[in-house]
């Protein structure tokens, strides 16, 4: 079925224009705001969360809108007045919390792009499809009339909801949006040589090798500092980043972490960096992950 899906997006070349219209509104708007658009889009990312907020979201509509199904099924059965109110009360839940899932997912998905962002659009398109017919079906409630039709409008946009969260699924799992990119990453325990210490220039990014894992360096003032180089986000290399106010900035998208703990400052990253010590022996550089590292365990 993925392949069958995916040849299928593949062969919809209008979502590319739809997507680059998106994305630039999307952009222009957080842009346009300045300072405070990029504190806002943090938020929206979840880097305060630690964890993308979309997903967190979305359990809310589905879950809602699944009981206003029950709650319809049981007043077609019963007619009880009852199941009337329960039903409209979770497809306005639903709809509350689905409007807070779409910003946060478009939100996130405009740092996207190829298939990753061709697929997006799809999940999204077909999730503003059905918050718009939850919608109808909702204010169709409130006349108190044709309220088999309000259940069959809201069917309908419960069918768009499942296809487009089988395109969140394939988005996450098939694709890795949102993963963290130093979960599969070997960090050594043990203090493990990855630079001669006299290549290291100060005030330079530098990225070495702690076997296979790339290591960010930076010395400042006689202090060595090393953090992971691939950026949680989205794997962006570090090292070509710059550095503004003791923070890296990711080229690929502007994430931000702090140079020596490599805990995140700025979205859309919400899990902060891989944090090692350093010391110097026999010349050379030697890192190894520090227990005080802002990563999972």
């Amino acid at each position: 079925m993925s392949r069958a899906v995916n040849r299928f997006l593949d062969r919809q070349r209008w979502l590319e224009p739809v997507a680059d219209t998106l994305q630039k509104a999307i952009g222009g708007i957080y842009k346009g705001l300045g300072t405070p658009g990029r504190g806002l889009k943090t938020l929206l990312h979840g880097t305060w969360l630690g964890h993308p907020l979309h997903p967190v979201i979305t359990d809310i509509p589905l879950g809602a809108w699944t009981l206003a199904i029950l709650f319809d099924v049981i007043w077609l059965v019963k007619g009880t007045h009852g199941w009337v109110s329960a039903a409209d009360v979770t497809i306005f839940v639903g709809l509350l919390a689905a409007i807070g899932a779409a910003v946060t997912g478009y939100t996130d998905w405009n740092e996207t792009y190829g298939r990753e962002r061709r697929v997006g659009v799809a999940h999204g398109l077909l999730n503003t499809a059905a918050l718009i017919l939850y919608l109808f079906s909702f204010v169709i409630r409130l006349t108190g009339e044709a309220r088999v039709l309000a259940i069959l409008i809201a069917l309908l946009g419960y069918g768009f909801l499942i296809t487009a969260a089988f395109l969140g699924g394939e988005l996450v799992f098939n694709t890795g949006t949102g993963v963290n990119h130093h979960a599969f990453q070997h960090q050594p325990e043990k203090f493990t040589a990855v630079l001669q210490a006299d290549q290291l220039v100060e005030g330079k990014l530098t990225r070495a090798m702690a076997g296979d894992t790339p290591v960010l360096l930076y010395r400042a003032a006689g202090r060595t500092c090393a953090i992971g180089e691939t950026c949680s986000h989205a794997g962006g290399p570090l090292s070509e980043g710059k550095l503004e106010a003791n923070q890296v900035i990711c080229p690929w998208h502007a994430s931000r972490f702090d140079i020596c703990s490599g805990a995140v400052k700025g979205g859309p990253a919400t899990i902060s960096q891989v944090r090692y010590e350093t010391r110097v022996e026999k010349g050379q550089i030697e890192v190894r992950v520090s227990p005080d590292t802002g990563q999972p365990g």
